[in-house]
């Protein structure tokens, strides 16, 4: 938390400098109807020190959960303590937009080596680092699509995609008339592939799915890829969970045209959502349609390497309203810190992460389906979420698992799926957590039955 006092010189000397005598001077444009007339419910101005003691007081009234198996899009995952060490190295202190290589060198680099990362996780050939989120980042994968497959002004997306991340979609294809967003029925947990085949047609340009899905399952991705390309559709794999990289098939090793999606499990926390970091990486013959920045490498005239901006006709700052996009940022903290917590893990490290993450899954739902009120709608391949179906009382089962300090999974019943539990392990629960889950849960059972 930053502390950044004032005095009253100062502030007299600010707006001298804007050339009004008070704030409220600044507010004209704001109708006087809209206006509080009061003053803000705040304490009186303190110290440095008794403000940290008043937000330690505010601290206390948060739920403190001491172990959590949430996922759906927000994952905790285990942060080096190195990585908030190396942020502060002053290289990264260039200009936020590195438009002048001549003095943004730290920050194109690092970038350089975050689009590489992505690219052998994915599997593909370019990448960028301008997307704020897994649902903008569909948005842009298909709309590139878009205007990649010419005369092509269908979307396909499966029913298993993020249901954040569909509406993302449906509000930017809202301004595009001619473009139509279809949806595809998922059964048992996966895209119904006869419902694909009976949706696909000459006008389709992609199809989007989930790698693995809003359900934790993993779909197959060639058999679906194979599907989209005879009727010369392209695929666009969407991976919500970065981590399951290191467990599953980079997609563009088995059909995906491009690959998009979430990534800030890569050294960055939850923080109570976001900032997240989403990613697009595409293959090489799509390059000139990708929106936001991609950084090159090169030399200088003397030979020494240096790194620039590269394909830049696609932004705003020189296309203009005929640019590609309108992103007008590149998540560069949030990508320096995946990028640093790539290279402290290296290849080795993140499938070991990973390993971890399947197998304490793996061992959850084993435990959760040894309890007499819990069972499977379907069984799919899945990475660190799966569902159950609950056959009790959600709302007693949930009381007595936030009493215990323990958060549980994402009830599915506002999103078409009643009474099941959509649950998430990642290395950071341990064995005797998961047994104190079980414990409670086989506890909540014994009473209610």
């Amino acid at each position: 938390m930053r502390y950044l006092p004032t005095a009253s010189a100062e502030d007299r000397a600010l707006l001298g400098a804007i050339g009004v005598t008070r704030a409220e001077d600044l507010l004209t444009g704001v109708p006087e109807h809209l206006k509080l007339h009061r003053p803000l419910e705040l304490p009186p101005t303190s110290s440095e020190l008794e403000v940290l003691r008043e937000m330690e007081i505010l601290a206390k009234l948060n739920t403190r959960f001491t172990t959590g198996f949430l996922g759906a899009g927000a994952y905790a995952h285990f942060i080096p303590s190195a990585i908030d060490q190396q942020i502060l190295r002053q290289e990264w202190f260039t200009a936020y937009t590195p438009y002048q290589p001549e003095i943004s060198q730290g920050t194109l680099q690092h970038i350089f080596e975050y689009q590489t990362l992505i690219c052998d996780l994915t599997g593909l050939d370019v990448t960028n680092a301008s997307l704020y989120d897994g649902g903008t980042s569909c948005l842009e994968a298909a709309l590139m699509a878009v205007r990649v497959q010419k005369k092509r002004d269908k979307v396909l997306v499966s029913a298993g995609l993020h249901p954040h991340y569909l509406a993302v979609m449906r509000t930017g294809f809202e301004a595009h008339e001619s473009l139509e967003l279809v949806e595809v029925a998922a059964v048992d947990g996966v895209t119904d592939l006869m419902d694909l085949a009976a949706k696909l047609d000459e006008t389709v340009a992609a199809v989007l799915v989930g790698y693995p899905n809003f359900l934790g399952a993993v779909e197959d991705l060639k058999a679906l890829s194979d599907l989209a390309h005879s009727k010369g559709a392209l695929l666009i794999s969407v991976t919500q969970e970065a981590m399951a990289f290191g467990w599953l098939q980079a997609p563009g090793k088995v059909g995906a045209d491009m690959a998009c999606g979430e990534a800030m499990s890569f050294g960055n926390s939850p923080n109570f959502g976001g900032p997240y970091l989403g990613f697009l990486a595409v293959k090489d013959a799509f390059k000139r349609e990708i929106p936001g920045r991609v950084v090159g490498q090169t030399q200088d005239l003397d030979g020494r390497t240096g790194y620039v901006l590269t394909l830049t006709a696609r932004e705003q700052h020189i296309r203009r309203d005929k640019a590609t996009s309108n992103i007008c940022s590149n998540q560069g903290l949030v990508a320096l810190r995946a990028n640093i917590f790539l290279q402290l893990a290296g290849p080795e490290g993140i499938k070991g992460l990973a390993e971890q993450n399947a197998a304490k899954a793996q061992y959850l739902r084993e435990r959760l389906l040894e309890l007499p009120d819990w069972d499977a709608p379907f069984d799919v391949p899945f990475f660190n979420e799966f569902v159950l179906h609950h056959t009790g009382d959600l709302k007693t089962m949930n009381e007595a698992l936030i009493a215990e300090g323990i958060l549980p999974g994402l009830d599915l019943t506002p999103y078409g799926h009643k009474n099941c539990i959509l649950w998430c392990a990642t290395e950071l629960n341990t064995r005797t957590q998961i047994e104190h889950l079980i414990e409670v849960l086989a506890r909540v059972a014994s009473v209610v039955g």
